[in-house]
């Protein structure tokens, strides 16, 4: 007695159950990598919905930490001190070398392009932005925006006036690594 046969499988292709297999695998690792990544995100924005809550507190006070306000994109988040690969995580972060916002000079603050810095490239000059430190409240208001290169630390430089540097990738929706940095500079013109 014959059995049936099996098929015969052209040159070069895999069994199906090993397709399977492989396939298997890939959404397996895609959705592990979907769950860190929302983990991540979803760390991040709890950390600084936890900073807003404690912003009028004195835990807050005692970090010296301040407050980044932006109307026009609807961004309010909290500056933490120290430009680190850990603090850039929790929310845009305030380099310790630059200026204290509302003194004479240069505060430079950084932020990733996919998370609290996602709609700066919006903003334009004569834009608001204010920032609250120790009670007191800055305005700045824009007056450039350019693309550098990655290499270009010229936007770090110290001012003899009041001024406000933020820094980010650039483009800012893109997918992968940016070589280029946008960067927006608004001048200080009131502080109470």
């Amino acid at each position: 007695m014959v059995g049936p046969r099996k098929p015969k499988l052209k040159p070069g292709s895999s069994p199906p159950r090993r397709r399977r297999i492989v396939s298997n695998i890939l959404v397996l690792a895609g959705g592990v990598l979907c769950a860190y990544v929302g983990g991540s995100y979803a760390r991040m924005y709890i950390h600084q919905r936890r900073l807003l809550q404690e912003w009028d507190g004195p835990s807050a006070q005692s970090k010296n930490l301040a407050k980044l306000s932006i109307p026009k994109i609807n961004l309010e988040d909290i500056v933490l001190e120290g430009a680190s690969q850990h603090s850039l995580l929790l929310g845009p972060a305030h380099l310790s070398a630059s200026a204290i916002p509302g003194t004479t000079g240069n505060v430079v603050i950084a932020g990733h392009r996919d998370t609290f810095f996602r709609h700066i490239h919006s903003l334009r000059y004569g834009d608001d932005i204010y920032v609250l430190r120790s009670g007191k409240q800055f305005h700045y208001v824009v007056r450039s925006r350019k693309i550098v290169e990655e290499t270009d630390l010229s936007v770090l430089k110290d001012s003899k006036d009041g001024e406000l540097t933020l820094i980010t990738c650039y483009p800012t929706h893109a997918i992968g690594p940016a070589t280029r940095r946008l960067i927006i500079v608004a001048k200080l013109v009131s502080g109470t």
